[in-house]
This record gives C-alpha cells, sequence and structure tokens, in this order.
C-alpha cells in the first residue's frame, strides 16, 4: 500500500454536538441566576430639556392655545351625550317598573335566585349606562 492509501482509522459522526451544546446553555443560565443578567445602563427616571426657555415658553403657549377647537363640536357631543343619557334613564324606569309590576312566579328557590340575580344586573347596568 502506497501512502495515499493507507488506511486511516474511519471518522466518527460528531454525536455530542448537540449534549455540548445544552451543556452550555445550561451553564450560562447557571452563571446569570448565580449573578443577575447583565442589564444596560440604565437612564436616570428625569432628565432635564434641551429646550431653551423661549422654545419653552413657545411650547407652553402652544398648548394653551384652544384655536383649532370647534365649539359646534363640543356642543354637539355635549347634546349627543345628554340625549343618550335621557334615553337610558326613561330605559332604567321602564324597566324597573316592569320589574315592580311582575313579581316572580316560580316556586323553586334557585330560580327565584336566578331571577333576583337577572333583574339586579338588568337593573345595575341600565342604571350604570344611564350615568355614564
Amino acid at each position: 500500500l502506497g501512502p495515499s492509501e493507507q488506511s486511516s482509522p474511519p471518522s466518527k459522526a460528531a454525536t455530542n454536538t448537540i449534549n455540548e451544546r445544552l451543556l452550555s446553555e445550561l451553564q450560562e443560565s447557571i452563571q446569570t441566576q448565580k449573578y443577575g443578567p447583565a442589564s444596560p445602563r440604565r437612564t436616570p427616571p428625569f432628565q432635564y430639556s434641551s429646550k431653551t426657555p423661549e422654545e419653552r415658553e413657545r411650547s407652553l403657549r402652544e398648548a394653551r392655545d384652544l384655536n383649532g377647537v370647534n365649539p359646534l363640536v363640543c356642543v354637539g357631543g355635549a347634546a349627543f351625550s345628554w340625549i343618550c343619557a335621557g334615553i337610558l334613564w326613561v330605559f332604567t324606569t321602564y324597566l324597573g317598573a316592569v320589574f315592580a309590576s311582575h313579581p316572580l312566579l316560580g316556586e323553586a328557590y334557585f330560580v327565584q335566585r336566578a331571577v333576583g340575580v337577572f333583574r339586579n344586573a338588568a337593573m345595575g347596568l341600565s342604571s350604570l349606562a344611564a350615568g355614564f
């Protein structure tokens, strides 16, 4: 046999690569739990603005400026919510009158309790919606 034909030991397939990777991840997690995670440098909770006093005054004036507010939109929104509250108030009053005029007819205790819970929930939700 020549030098190129010499037999070399057969190479084995790498079977421990996954295990080695898992072991290294395990060691990293142990180090992280032991010493805590590396945290980025924290910024202070309050940083001073880099604006000049004139820029600050200008931004405050712009924040106080109400020239872009349309009064008709404000009045229309208020009227809509007032009408909705009135309708819900009338509905709550009607619901209370219906519940008062129609007493419970079931003789089973659990039926009486279930109807009572339903009526309380209906009155509570309608009155909450009327005031909201």
